[in-house]
């Protein structure tokens, strides 16, 4: 059996068996059986990239084979085409899928002739060569005689293996597919050294982001591609570290209650990246970084409240400096005005203080302002396990703007 085999990316490889199928489907509306079958192996393939770091990429050797198109009883084996050649006329034969060409007696082939009307034809390009499926005689049968000798007026579809992959070749070549897929080990450890070198910048950005400073990294042919990769080169080897600590991390901290989340570790444990996937597999630096912040914020509330402490004894008057962490208006349905009420909670260091109050001044001061008071301790409260001390009788002392900018 006649067989042809390349190497594709998954994409490519997904998108020539959507086109055999097309093919196929044309033959069955054609009246012919036979069809084309696209099969492959895939394969891992690691490299060495310019940083000395390990890139590794999915391919598969695909094969096209097949069974040869079928009409009227008879079986199409080959198309014979009639060229010029410096010794006169000559043939070209080529078969169909599932015939093996070996098997075809060329001797008994002449350049234009057709065995239905008995002519030769200088001027006959084509001819094809079939055999009855039942009695097995084969003939060589001119495009014109076709239909007078199957009942069907034309070229078969698929009547040879080339033509097919001619076929899928051209559809390939207008097929927005990237050259090679890598494993998402590869594509985060590229971002993780872009991240580094360049700073994080997402699609927002607006500018040159990230993801197509990997891109450049990895598939980039230009001058300004191979800079990206002089400037990353340094960082690849502990950026391909970094790799193997960011995906388990995130596959097995990060919560998927969204969209997002959800998207990015289903491609985390993808096998390679896609181009529709790039970005989001791309993203996981960003991710990781915000979920290795936020356990260190959490750990940090812990802690604060673990060492939190009551300030003074009831009745005691304090003068306190601290940061306003929390302001809320309280009790009115009116908006600020001077029947509302602040409430305040204000940290310094180990001492968290509660208050409310209808001050004038206490509508003047915002969340992040850093504010000296004087007050007196009305009660102690625990807050989820946050030790609060509760004053009142609230005096600004001193008021400093927090900084916004």
């Amino acid at each position: 059996m006649p067989e042809t085999t390349w190497v594709l990316d998954p994409t490519s490889f997904a998108a020539t068996i959507a086109r055999a199928e097309k093919i196929n489907a044309r033959a069955v509306r054609r009246g012919f059986t036979g069809r084309i079958e696209v099969t492959g192996t895939e394969r891992t393939v690691s490299e060495t990239g310019p940083g000395g770091e390990t890139r590794t990429y999915i391919v598969i050797d695909t094969l096209i084979s097949g069974e040869a198109p079928r009409y009227g009883g008879w079986e199409f084996l080959a198309a014979i085409d009639t060229i010029d050649t410096t010794d006169g006329e000559d043939f070209i034969l080529r078969t169909a899928p599932g015939v093996n060409a070996a098997a075809v007696d060329r001797s008994t082939l002449t350049a234009g002739y057709c065995d239905h009307c008995k002519a030769i034809r200088t001027n006959r390009i084509y001819t094809f060569l079939v055999r009855n499926v039942e009695t097995g005689e084969v003939k060589q049968v001119g495009k014109t005689c076709l239909r007078d000798f199957t009942g069907h007026q034309g070229r078969p579809v698929f009547i040879d293996l080339d033509s097919v992959i001619d076929d899928v070749t051209d559809f390939l070549g207008s097929f927005p597919h990237s050259p090679l897929e890598y494993a998402p080990e590869t594509i985060v450890a590229v971002a993780w050294a872009a991240s580094r070198a360049y700073g994080w910048k997402p699609g927002s950005h607006g500018g040159y982001t990230t993801a197509m400073a990997v891109n450049d990294y990895l598939f980039g042919t230009t001058k300004a591609a191979k800079k990206v990769r002089d400037d990353l080169s340094p960082e690849m080897h502990a950026a391909t570290a970094k790799a193997k600590e960011i995906i388990p991390a995130l596959l097995s901290g990060l919560e998927t209650t969204s969209d997002y989340t959800i998207n990015l570790t289903t491609a985390l444990r993808g096998v390679c990246v896609g181009p529709r996937h790039f970005g989001i597999v791309v993203s996981a630096v960003v991710a990781y970084e915000r979920m290795i912040g936020d356990r260190v914020r959490q750990a940090a509330e812990v802690k604060k409240k673990a060492e939190s402490a009551y300030a003074g004894t009831v009745g005691d008057k304090l003068t306190i400096t601290g940061t306003i962490t929390r302001a809320r208006a309280v009790d009115s349905s009116f908006g600020y005005h001077a029947s509302t009420s602040m409430l305040f909670i204000i940290e310094a260091g180990t001492t968290v203080l509660k208050t409310v109050t209808k001050a004038t001044w206490a509508f003047d001061v915002d969340q992040g302002d850093t504010v000296t008071i004087a007050a007196t301790v009305k009660s102690h409260e625990d807050y989820h396990g946050t030790r609060q001390t509760v004053v009142t009788r609230l005096k600004l002392i001193n008021r400093t703007k927090a900084d916004t900018e």
